[in-house]
This record gives C-alpha cells, sequence and structure tokens, in this order.
C-alpha cells in the first residue's frame, strides 16, 4: 500500500477544526482521508483515538507553545490512512500503537518532528511508504528519521545473536546520525512490551532479552531512568514470570501498610526540614521489582531479609539547598556512611546528578534517600531530553550537549570502525553495563569509564594519538603500568613513546569500546600495509618468473589495465587482494604475462627450495608470529627451523604447513606460496609430544622436572594408565623452534623408565 499526499483540503484546514470534528464523530477524521464507513473504527475506539491525540497536543502545548502543532495532526491523517484496516494481535485496530509511541515521547518533551515519527514509524515497513513520499509532505529530516527507524531490524541473518549484534549496530548509526532515532525505538519498544500479552510465549522472552541486553541499558546511558526501569520490569515479567509473580505478590500483601508508612516517612521528613528552614517536597516509592530482584541475587537473600526497599527523593530549589538537608538529614538520623554518594559534584556521564544517602529513618526503618533539585529531577527523568532546546518551535541539540555523554561517543566511533557486527557488540558491553567510575587529568577534567577500564583506556578517552602511543601512566603521583585498573577519584597522567605501537595484547588490557576499536584499526591497518607489500612481492616473483618485471608492467600500462578489469581503485588493493587469498594469483597472471611458462619452470613451486634463500626468491618472510595475515597450520604444527610452505587461504592470508604435510600437498598447486622462516624468528610455539613409560610412581614428576630445567612451559597435560603396567603422557609445550623440541625429547628418552617419546601430529615424515 502506498499513501499519496494529504489533500490540500485537509491540510489546510484549522487544526482547531481537525481536532474538534474528530471528537464530534470518530468517524470524521477518517471520512477526511478517504476510509469508508464500513472501514472506520467503531465508536469507543475512535473516541479512545481522539482522546490520544488531544493528550499529545495538550502535552506539546505546554513545554513549546509555538510549536507546529499542524505537523503531529497531518502525521496522524496520514498514519491513519496508512493502517487503514491493519489490526494488532490483540484485536485492536493498529493505530493505536503509533498513538501510544507519540504519547511516551511527548512525555519525553520531544519536539513535533519526532512526534511525528512516532506516528509515522511503522509506515515504511508495513505500508510501503516510501522516503520520496514522506519527505514531500513532512520534510528531510522526518523521512531520515522515519527510515532509520525502519533499517532497524529490516535484514534476515542466520542467526538469532547474528540478528541482534548487527540490529543493535545499525541502531547506533543511526543514533549517531540523529539521536531522536533511538528515542523513537525506546518509545516504540516500550508500548510493544507493553502489550506483548497476545505473543507466543518463545516470542516474547527473545524480544525481553533483547531489551534487556540493549534497549534498556540504552535508555539508562541517555538517562532514562524511568523508561529504563519500566523496560527492565516488564523484562522480568517475561523472562521469570515466576518470580515476577512472587515479587508482586509479596509487595501487594503488605501494601496498604507500605503506603501508610511511606505517607508518614514523607510527612516527618518534610516537616524536620521545614523546622530547619529547608522547604522540601519529598516523595516515596517502593523500589521497582528487578532492583529489589537484583539486590536479592547480590547479596544472595530472601526478600523478608532486605532492608530497604523504600526510596524516598526530597525535592528542593537550588544546589545549597541539597546539601543543607542533606546535613540535616544525616544530623536527624542515623546514616551509613558507605552508602553516601554524591553525583552532584561527579555527575553520572548521562547528565544524572542527585545526592544519594541511606538511613536510619522514620520509626527505625532503613530507607534510601535521594536530594536533588527540581532540575536535576526533570534531567534524571528524560535524560538527554532534558538538553533540547526550543527555537521557534524547533528543536536543536548542540553538539556541546551531545559530548558530555562521552561513553555514547566511543560506542558511536565503535560502530563506525568494528566491521564485525558481534565483535561490535562484545566490544560495546562493558560500556553499556558496567557501573561507572570517574577520573581525572592532571587539568581537572573530569572523564567517566566503566568499571573494569584501564590507563590504556583513559589514554584513548584522551586522544587516539595519546592511545597509540601510551606506554604507561603516572597515577596519583605513582608510575603506573596499562593494565592497571582505574578507580574513582584517580588523578591520570599519561607517558607516551614516540615509537610506541599498539599491539594484539593491547586488546586483552583494554575495556572500553572506544579504545578496543581504536587499537583494532590501528593493528588491521598495520597488518593490511604488510599485506600490500606482501602482495606486491608475491606478484613481482612471480612476473620474473615469466621473464617479466612488476615495473614493466607497471610501465606499459597492463597493471592499470588489469586493476580495472578486476574492479580495485588502485594498485595497493589489488596487491592486498592476492595476500589475502581474494584474487587468485593465477587470473592477474594471465592478464600481465599470458604467454606460458618455460618447461624448465614447470617444477612449480618445490623448486625454490633447490634455490638459494634470498629474499627475492622467498616473498613471504615468517617470524614465528601468528597473525591475520600468516597463520600456522594446526595439522602439522610447524615450528622455526622445520622447512615450510605457504598456501594461500581465501580471505584468511597465507596458512604456513610443513613442506611435506599431507594436507598441503593434496590441496590446489596453482595456491601455494614459498616461505621461509625469518632470521631470529621468535615467538612461543605449539609443540606436542607423547611419552610412554612404565607406570612407576613418580614418573609425572620426572616428567615435569625435565620441562622446569629446560624453562619449557606446559600448556597442556594428559595422563593415561593402561592395565600392561604401562603409562602415556601427552604434553602440550611452548617452545621457540624445533630445536629446543627435540632437546627435549632427547632428554625425556633419558628418564629411567621411559619406553618411546612422539612428536605428535597428522603429516608422514
Amino acid at each position: 500500500m502506498t499513501c499519496p499526499p494529504l489533500s490540500g483540503s485537509v491540510r489546510a484546514a484549522p487544526l482547531s477544526f481537525i481536532l474538534e470534528a474528530s471528537f464530534r464523530s470518530g468517524l470524521v477524521v477518517f471520512a477526511r482521508i478517504g476510509m469508508s464507513d464500513d472501514d472506520s473504527l467503531d465508536g469507543s475506539m475512535a473516541s479512545d483515538v481522539a482522546l490520544g491525540l488531544s493528550d499529545i497536543l495538550d502535552k506539546v502545548s505546554q513545554y513549546a507553545s509555538d510549536a507546529d502543532a499542524s505537523v503531529v495532526m497531518r502525521a496522524y491523517l496520514y498514519s491513519a490512512r496508512a493502517h487503514q484496516g491493519q489490526m494488532r494481535k490483540s484485536g485492536e485496530d493498529y493505530l493505536i500503537h503509533p498513538i501510544a509511541v507519540a504519547g511516551i515521547l511527548a512525555d519525553l518533551r520531544m519536539d513535533v518532528d519526532t512526534i511525528a515519527v512516532g506516528l509515522l514509524h511503522d509506515t515504511m515497513e508495513d505500508c510501503l511508504s516510501t522516503h520520496e513520499e514522506i519527505g514531500s509532505e513532512f520534510g528531510a529530516d522526518v523521512a531520515d528519521m522515519v527510515s532509520g527507524v525502519t533499517k532497524i531490524g529490516k535484514l534476515e541473518f542466520r542467526t538469532q545473536h547474528e540478528a541482534q549484534a548487527e540490529n543493535f549496530r545499525k541502531l547506533v548509526l543511526a543514533m549517531a546520525h540523529d539521536v531522536r532515532v533511538i528515542l523513537v525505538k525506546l518509545a516504540d519498544r516500550l508500548h510493544n512490551m507493553r502489550t506483548m500479552g497476545h505473543m507466543r510465549a518463545d516470542k516474547a522472552r527473545a524480544i525481553s532479552q533483547e531489551t534487556m541486553e540493549i534497549y534498556a541499558p540504552i535508555a539508562n546511558r541517555l538517562g532514562l531512568s524511568s523508561l529504563k526501569m519500566e523496560l527492565e520490569d516488564l523484562c522480568l515479567r517475561y523472562l521469570h514470570p515466576e518470580i515476577h509473580e512472587k515479587l508482586q505478590e509479596k509487595l501487594a500483601a503488605d501494601r496498604d501498610e507500605r503506603d501508610a508508612y511511606i505517607h508518614r516517612a514523607s510527612t516527618e521528613l518534610s516537616g524536620k526540614l521545614s523546622e530547619k528552614g529547608v522547604e522540601a517536597a519529598v516523595k516515596g516509592r517502593p523500589k521497582h521489582l528487578t532492583s529489589i530482584w537484583r539486590k536479592m541475587r547480590t547479596r544472595d537473600i530472601a526478600f523478608e531479609e532486605l532492608f530497604d526497599i523504600h526510596a524516598f527523593r526530597i525535592f528542593v530549589d537550588d544546589v545549597g539547598e541539597c546539601y543543607t538537608a542533606l546535613g540535616y538529614i544525616h544530623m536527624l538520623y542515623r546514616h551509613i556512611p558507605e552508602r553516601l554518594k554524591d553525583y552532584i559534584a561527579n555527575p553520572k556521564s548521562n547528565g544524572y546528578q542527585s545526592l544519594h544517602t541511606a538511613i536510619l529513618g522514620p520509626e527505625g526503618q532503613p530507607i534510601e534517600v535521594q536530594i536533588r533539585t527540581h532540575e536535576m529531577h526533570r534531567v534524571a527523568e528524560v535524560g538527554i531530553a532534558a538538553h533540547w532546546r526550543y527555537k521557534e518551535g524547533h528543536l536543536t541539540l548542540s553538539r556541546e550537549d551531545l559530548s558530555k555523554l562521552s561513553q555514547l561517543r566511543g560506542i558511536f566511533e565503535a560502530a563506525r570502525e568494528v566491521e564485525d557486527p558481534q565483535e561490535f557488540l562484545e566490544t560495546v558491553k562493558v560500556d553499556l553495563f558496567a557501573e561507572e567510575v570517574f577520573v581525572f587529568t592532571p587539568q581537572g577534567d573530569v572523564h567517566f569509564f566503566p568499571q573494569g577500564a584501564t590507563v590504556l583506556d583513559f589514554a584513548y578517552a584522551i586522544h587516539t594519538k595519546v592511545g597509540d602511543s601510551c606506554t604507561g601512566a603516572m597515577v596519583n603521583g605513582r608510575m603506573s603500568p596499562l593494565h592497571r585498573e582505574l578507580r574513582s577519584g584517580d588523578r591520570v597522567a599519561i607517558i607516551r613513546k614516540s615509537d610506541q605501537k599498539p599491539n594484539r595484547g593491547w586488546l586483552e588490557i583494554a575495556k572500553t569500546g572506544r579504545a578496543l576499536s581504536k587499537i583494532r584499526r590501528s593493528i588491521r591497518e598495520e597488518e593490511r600495509g604488510r599485506g600490500r607489500e606482501l602482495g606486491r612481492d608475491m606478484l613481482d616473483a612471480e612476473l620474473k618468473k615469466r621473464e617479466t618485471t612488476l615495473s614493466r608492467v607497471t610501465k606499459d600500462g597492463s597493471l592499470d589495465k588489469a586493476i580495472k578489469k578486476f574492479n580495485y581503485r588502485n594498485a595497493e588493493q589489488l596487491y592486498l587482494a592476492m595476500a589475502t587469498g581474494n584474487l587468485a594469483m593465477t587470473k592477474i597472471l594471465e592478464e600481465l604475462a599470458p604467454e606460458p611458462e618455460p618447461e624448465s619452470d614447470r617444477a612449480g613451486w618445490r623448486s625454490w627450495f633447490s634455490r638459494p634463500k634470498k629474499r627475492a626468491l622467498s616473498p613471504v618472510l615468517i617470524d614465528g608470529q601468528s597473525d591475520l595475515l600468516v597463520n600456522f597450520a594446526k595439522c602439522c604444527s610447524p615450528l622455526p627451523g622445520e622447512e615450510v610452505m605457504g598456501f594461500i587461504t581465501r580471505g584468511r592470508g597465507i596458512t604456513v604447513h610443513l613442506a611435506n604435510c599431507t594436507q598441503l600437498l593434496a590441496s590446489e598447486e596453482e595456491r601455494r606460496i614459498p616461505v621461509e622462516w625469518h632470521q631470529g624468528a621468535s615467538g612461543a610455539h605449539t609443540g606436542e609430544i607423547q611419552v610412554i613409560t612404565t607406570s612407576t610412581p613418580g614418573m609425572l614428576a620426572e616428567v615435569g622436572g625435565i620441562c622446569k630445567t629446560l624453562s619449557i612451559n606446559v600448556t597442556r597435560l594428559e595422563a593415561k594408565e593402561f592395565d600392561d603396567g604401562r603409562a602415556q603422557f601427552t604434553l602440550s609445550v611452548n617452545v621457540g623452534d624445533v630445536k629446543q623440541l627435540e632437546r627435549l625429547m632427547r632428554s625425556l628418552e633419558q628418564i629411567e623408565g621411559v619406553l618411546r617419546v612422539d612428536r605428535m601430529r597428522t603429516v608422514r615424515m
């Protein structure tokens, strides 16, 4: 179904007239947009829709009186026609859903464009409306946002986990372009969660799991505390229905008594503060179900053992009164020092500010108290939406406001730079879920990090170049290594070295998405550079076999023609494609040197090993380290010092085998490549040996003693005893080269009672 433009009469009609007509008859609005009486909503349903729309417009007028509310009305009309005849699983008219989403956005004090997107968000996916159609009716911003919401979740994937990872990455990319997209998606998810009662249990659980893992943490990072808590409680209902029901029953059992206590305590707190000259509003509430459940799990206690299920908020007019109120509360009631947190002096990264304390409150009951100004409470409830500014009825958010959300900035960058969606999800998981610590620069600027973040994460938070060249830090005046975990209040000064570079070990140290994505990008760029050099050397070596050179085919234009034929932008891309196996060497050679090889050279790659070991004759020198371009075959486990041959694996670079590995010899000959060990090759390689001994007490200790004497680390050990009085030990050991492994084997053979020592591998020697 496509939705043609709204008629001129509808667009020109005064908003008050259209709205009034919709109240008089639930059919009027739909008659104006071409619905027949048979297709129209029944009276009660139409009345609900009209009342919902009226409520939205009333809310908008309260916080943005000069906003163009006709945008919302026109979006409502467009959505009504687009979803004509569509029903929800509950049996309700589908229009109820976009109306509800728009209502949630109005509660967040969103601009009329975003509320319009809430009304239109399903029209592209469910009604086949196009970007152009919506753009012509509502402008490019609205069309882009509707498209952004629509694209999330549209692709098909092999697995649910893969789908979740890619959907999340697309969501973050859309959010980076316009953060309002995620607010529409959160409102959409919230209403869907509220109305999942008619959904199959397995599907409801899957949606709830995704909501708990992705949407609730994002709501938290955006500072939308109310929305986040409601999402979590709805998830608990479907993920753990028995727990949800029991907690509700326990809270309901003493609801009257609890409500009475909350009223008495609120009155007492307010009265005592008033006596001290602090005029404050006090509101009490039980903590939400998920919070209670987490406390029970964390402390491993029953519901009845919880002592702080009541939380009270004290609202005052200014920051000074927050601290004054805190002082009087601590003077009047016994407090728990370790539970005091000052989020006013040190706000959370999402902008949240409040004073938190725990006291033995009225009637001696333990309670949690939060003290904040009214403005702080507004920020706590609507989060990032509190930063919106209205100018001539339109909503704006400055880059400075958005930059305050430091952790979101890191997530945005990771979404752009990490190519694998599942890798991206793992990269940012810490940013979303971990508790926060705050750390200072030497100048006193504050940065927020997830708990567990390290000095290396701090360096990358300052700047990518600072991270890349970081060697350590001065933390609180003391030298500290890169892996030192950050703690709240630390003052950190980074130490740099110009020739420092990121390495793979850093991926085990960094914890934040920003740092991990920057490190991976640096390593990937370095490896691609090596890959381009490798591909160039491989091509040059093969061209020389055909009595030409890379320089010659470059000068005569043959290389440029081949680059265009294989759809690469430049020679560097072509070299990399050959190194990683994405372009077969034989194909490029057919273009550059099509003449047949001389008969004398048909011995193939094996002839390389009979020639002097010159750099030009072996385009691949391996240094003993595994990486994205060079890795070692598990079938034969080659070690430095052994004769080896490479095999170009499509998309994964070169796999190094023993030259006589049966698996290599059975492979395609044209994809084999000569390789040799670099002089001074380093790195720990795994060798596996099998030791057959008599079943004598202390034999295992003897074997271990030899390994220790030779400074060889055993990474795996399996022992087996046979009925005939023999024993078998299988050891995986880290060695630098084949000579070190052979020394170990000879030493083990000298132990009394050792019958045989064999190297374990699948090749025939």
